[in-house]
């Protein structure tokens, strides 16, 4: 059986860039530097979505507490 697993946009990008730096960091490509920094800065912004995540927990349901009112109609009959 298989599981459908959704990521996050974040994680993708992070997984992206680490999976470039992985095969190519040691190629002596020019743009290396710039993958490390894309790699950092998209590891903060997947961190960040973890702890948003946590830091904000789901407000509960509100009930209401309003008293039910008679329409026109019903007070003129009492």
């Amino acid at each position: 059986m298989t599981e459908t697993l959704t990521r996050s946009r974040e994680w993708l990008l992070l997984n992206a860039v680490e999976a470039w730096l992985h095969h190519y960091e040691n190629a002596g490509t020019p743009t290396v530097a710039q993958y490390k920094q894309l790699r950092d800065e998209f590891h903060d912004a997947y961190m960040q979505t973890l702890h948003k995540d946590v830091e904000e927990p789901t407000p509960p349901l509100s009930t209401s507490t309003r008293k039910r009112t008679k329409n026109a109609s019903q007070s003129s009959n009492a």
